[in-house]
């Protein structure tokens, strides 16, 4: 993450070629990749429960989708249970009952699958261990979502999830080619493998908080209401289409499904790529990517069902995947910033997901009444109207589907400023100098002296760098600094006591002399002026 300086020695000027890149804490770092692969680990584990019976042999009453309704039915139970009690306690992620509680049921509940179906021919056994995985995975998915308070909304977020999403297809396109041993070890795992990054994840990433911040001093000024309703109708589209029984002979196929998976993979990394250059210019795309993959699935499952018959699967599975990480990157800003109970907020809106999977399947189920067309169109209309909705609510207080991550620079303090290793060793040899110099004949070290270099020393004298080379009146100096600090527009005018405009004003001609347009531009410039 370093680039070095190859310019000249003392070579000045606007021109000059930065020293070195942003750097993250190496603890940072790590917490982010452990992430990106337990959120990785738990879609694919959750991905191959769901569809277990194209690998394994399951009694006849529970193939294609009898399991799956069971561990919905538990999961929205949980969510609900979770939604109503959250008030009562702090986050799930720093209990470690809930892990403690998540291993154990988990570990149950593949042992009834795993083991007791093959001997038992019931289909009661099948239900039995999709509820104890339900009972498992749903407060992991929640725990999942409340390790966002420590992740960057602006690219953080979006590398883990969007990350994991490409991540989760590739795990399970490689679990489905596996002889069936290999593919239920590797089953086994997964939970497991996911249970220990969250852990890790956590204890890295709260440790390193101080490397990055979310300002969270304010309460959520706006209602998730829509967010939710729209969660809900976009989940509609994907377990109907997962329903019927096109998707069911290409899930079933293992020539078929393979290329499927391939297909998404490369969606699904292509539209990434394309969000984080989008994310940029402040500009959300992911949603109405969602929403063009699952309309073109009901459509080519509508018009054309045997003449593409993978066309549905793999647009529906790419979009499917985009729509998880849409939940996920429009919660976590939320997270990030708001003093809210985030346990409950994600509780909340995996309750409209599932209620939105459970009524696609029943349209689904429905299908024998309705037929085919007709409930194609049904859940296209359902999802257009939550389209209509969400432009006709966009100047509400409420959070638009289509305005996640659109969020107001000035709340988040980018706090990631860390001095070279170099000017640190210099400022800690000037102290050891005038810690010496300022020693009493009592051989006790002043209080003047005994200071050591900190981290706002490091950020004070590269604004001052920078402070020098672009020219910046003292008053701007000044509001740099606090700006570098991650300081809102707000608090610098409190601590400068001067109006907000003002502090707007000045913000402007810094930006403007230094030729930059955000806040992280701002940052990166001030880490990158060579002292």
């Amino acid at each position: 993450m370093n680039s070095t300086d190859h310019s000249p020695a003392g070579r000045r000027g606007p021109a000059a070629t930065p020293d070195r890149a942003v750097v993250y804490s190496a603890a940072h770092v790590s917490g982010i990749l452990l992430a990106l692969a337990g959120m990785a680990s738990l879609w694919a584990f959750l991905h191959s429960i769901t569809f277990l019976d194209s690998m394994v042999t399951l009694p006849a009453a529970t193939r294609f989708g009898g399991g799956w309704i069971a561990n919905s039915l538990c999961t929205f139970g949980v969510f609900l249970a979770t939604f109503l009690t959250a008030r009562r306690f702090g986050p799930l992620i720093r209990r470690r009952n809930a892990f403690r509680m998540a291993t154990g049921f988990v570990g149950a509940g593949l042992v009834v699958l795993v083991a007791l179906s093959g001997w038992v021919s019931s289909p009661w056994i099948t239900y039995l261990g999709n509820i104890l995985v339900a009972l498992g995975t749903a407060p992991l998915i929640i725990m999942w979502g409340e390790l966002y308070q420590y992740l960057n909304p602006q690219r953080e977020q979006l590398l883990v999830t969007v990350g994991a999403a490409v991540a989760a297809i590739a795990l399970y396109l490689v679990e489905i080619l596996l002889p069936a041993p290999l593919f239920l070890a590797v089953l086994v795992a997964l939970p497991f493998g996911s249970i220990v990054c969250l852990a890790k994840a956590h204890a890295l990433l709260e440790k390193s908080s101080d490397t990055w911040r979310a300002k969270r001093d304010r309460e959520r000024g706006k209602s998730p209401l829509l967010l939710f309703i729209c969660i809900a109708v976009f989940s509609i589209p994907y377990n109907y289409l997962r329903n019927t029984e096109q998707v069911q002979s290409i899930v079933s196929d293992l020539h078929a499904w393979p290329s499927v998976l391939a297909i998404a993979i490369v969606v699904v990394s292509v539209i990434g790529i394309a969000e984080h250059l989008a994310e940029r210019r402040g500009v959300v795309i992911i949603p109405s990517f969602v929403l063009l993959l699952l309309s073109a699935a009901l459509l080519a499952h509508l018009l054309a069902p045997a003449a593409y018959s993978s066309a549905a699967p793999s647009l529906l599975y790419a979009g499917y995947y985009l729509f998880l990480a849409m939940i996920y990157l429009s919660i976590g800003p939320i997270v990030a910033t708001a003093e809210g109970n985030s346990t409950r907020l994600f509780a909340e809106a995996m309750l409209f997901n599932v209620a939105g999977l459970l009524l696609g399947s029943a349209i689904a189920g429905a299908e024998t009444v309705l037929g085919a067309g007709h409930a194609t169109l049904t859940v296209l209309c359902l999802t257009y109207a939550l389209l209509i909705a969400g432009f006709m609510l966009l100047g509400s207080r409420s959070y638009s589907l289509f305005r996640i991550n659109n969020f107001d620079e000035e709340e988040y303090s980018f706090e990631y400023l860390i001095p070279r290793p170099e000017a640190s060793a210099a400022r800690g040899a000037a102290a050891a100098s005038a810690a010496d110099a300022d020693t009493g004949a009592d051989g006790t070290a002043s209080e003047e002296g005994a200071g050591v270099p900190t981290m706002l020393d490091a950020i004070v004298e590269q604004c001052e760098t920078v402070s020098s080379r672009y020219r910046l009146s003292g008053r701007e100096e000044e509001v740099l600094v606090e700006l570098a600090r991650g300081r809102t527009i707000a608090s610098i005018a409190e601590t400068l006591t001067v109006s907000e405009n003002t502090i707007k004003a000045h913000t402007k001609s810094i930006y403007r002399k230094l030729g930059v347009h955000t806040r992280e531009e701002l940052l990166s410039c001030v880490e990158k002026v060579t002292l």
